[in-house]
């Protein structure tokens, strides 16, 4: 997207705004509360000024790596709890984690071709007693941060724990820089509640390959305890999250539980925030051509940053418009479980939109995901709360029908190129080279939305 001067535009002080004074559906604990009504749509009314360019043809894509590690086996009778999981990948390195009710030296052994020769490293280890999880039993948490490895390649894992062998034949693939090869990325929001849409939406996606699982939040209804996230996420993705890494944000019904604190207990986040005690709830990561950015959209945080109004804080929005600002990737994504525009009963959030999206636009971002709706939202790109062309304009994505109820929305919003919600959704995205191809998929893979966009300058 195309760079723009960082001014903040208060286009509520001129077009003003109409707050409901409706309870949105589904509030939940730590939820945005009643929503403005937002810009007239007579405003942005008709086309927009000028052509979108034509996306380029990225070339030839690029296979991952080829290596069979066999078939993924977690071995039965032994202590493992939680299955191995991937985060924090890089091109040179990756966070396994996994927890057992023994808590005996557990390592990690990997190497780059079945036969070996296998690299063994001990795992870091923390005790997770009843006490503190209200779970059916103590267990330890482990973690091992693999680094010097190879950029796109592919190595075999297993976990053993005092020599015992608890999972084998696991597979993860390292990141990579450049435009060769494309990055196909799974979203998915508000779907921990242990349903059998739940179930089903995970069926589906998991017939499909994948190098990123993107989760926009509320992944552990009702308030993100322990057990909650045990049950409704870690036991419902166990079979993907072995071999392909989860990058999360902060769900409001995540919040609700002593601020986040079980979800900054059990995932390992990139800590690149710069106040010490906002590690892990909002972070950024480079992955091929793409700078993804994980915000913190609770009210918790908005309300500090927006209360502070200056740049002498270091709050999440002086961290954002350093990192966002200094990126080169071509593609800026920025994920975060609260969209700005949405067709359900919430609408427009036009505070939000006034001084929060109006710097994310200022920034050159050229996509945003979200969930909190309980439906799948296509906007038509937007530029200073009206319609626009690529890449001037920002698409937004509301992917929240990952498993919870579905909710009402208004099918004729200005805003919207396209909308679901009689059916559970999934959305999958592949990023090569300036072209985004995406779609939503339902239960049974059928295609409820296909578009393309542009991310590159032109």
């Amino acid at each position: 997207m195309v760079y723009r001067p960082l001014t903040l535009l208060f286009l509520a002080l001129v077009l003003g705004s109409c707050d409901s004074d409706s309870e949105p559906i589904d509030a939940g604990p730590g939820d945005a509360g009643p929503q403005d009504a937002g810009i007239p749509p007579e405003i942005c009314m008709g086309a927009p000024a000028g052509t979108a360019p034509s996306i380029p043809d990225p070339g030839t894509p690029e296979a991952p790596p080829d290596l069979d590690c066999g078939t993924p086996e977690i071995v039965a009778g032994t202590t493992l709890w939680r299955w191995p999981y991937l985060e924090s990948v890089t091109p040179s390195s990756v966070r396994i984690a996994w927890t057992t009710t023994s808590g005996g030296r557990g390592v990690v052994r990997y190497a780059a071709d079945p036969a070996g020769a296998w690299t063994e490293l001990e795992a870091v280890s923390e005790m997770f007693p009843t006490t503190r999880t209200a779970q059916a039993m103590d267990y330890v948490a482990f973690d091992a941060t693999l680094e010097g490895l190879t950029p796109d390649a592919a190595y075999c894992y297993e976990i053993v724990e005092d020599g015992v062998v608890l999972a084998r034949n696991l597979r993860f693939d390292t990141a990579w820089t450049g435009t060769d090869r494309p990055v196909r990325v799974l979203v998915i929001g508000d779907s921990g509640n242990g349903s059998a849409e739940q179930a089903a939406v995970r069926d589906a996606f998991m017939t499909q390959e994948y190098d990123l699982f993107l989760h926009m939040g509320d992944m552990a209804y009702d308030s993100g305890r322990f057990e909650e996230l045990e049950s409704y996420f870690f036991d419902v993705y166990r079979d993907l999250m072995h071999r392909v890494p989860i990058f999360q944000t902060l769900g409001n019904h995540e919040n609700a539980t002593d601020l986040g604190r079980p979800y900054l207990d059990v995932y390992h986040l990139f800590e690149n925030a710069w106040r010490t005690d906002e590690l892990e709830r909002y972070y950024s990561f480079d992955y091929a051509n793409i700078h993804f950015t994980s915000l913190d959209s609770n009210e918790d945080t908005l309300f500090r940053v927006y209360a502070s109004g200056d740049r002498t804080d270091d709050d999440m929005f002086d961290w954002m418009i350093d990192d966002i600002g200094s990126s080169t990737a071509d593609w800026k994504v920025v994920f975060m479980h609260h969209p700005f525009y949405s067709s359900s009963d919430r609408g427009i959030r036009q505070n939000h939109i006034d001084n929060f999206l109006r710097i994310l636009e200022d920034l050159g971002v050229d996509l945003i995901l979200a969930g909190h709706d309980h439906h799948y939202e296509r906007t038509v790109p937007l530029l200073d709360g009206c319609t626009a062309v690529e890449p001037e304009g920002i698409t937004q994505i509301i992917s929240g029908a990952g498993g919870a109820s579905l909710r009402a929305v208004t099918a004729d919003r200005w805003f919207t190129a396209a909308i679901e919600n009689t059916t559970h959704t999934y959305t999958r995205l592949e990023i090569h080279g300036c072209r985004l191809r995406g779609q939503a998929l339902d239960t049974g893979n059928a295609v409820v939305d296909e578009f393309e966009l542009y991310g590159c300058d032109p």
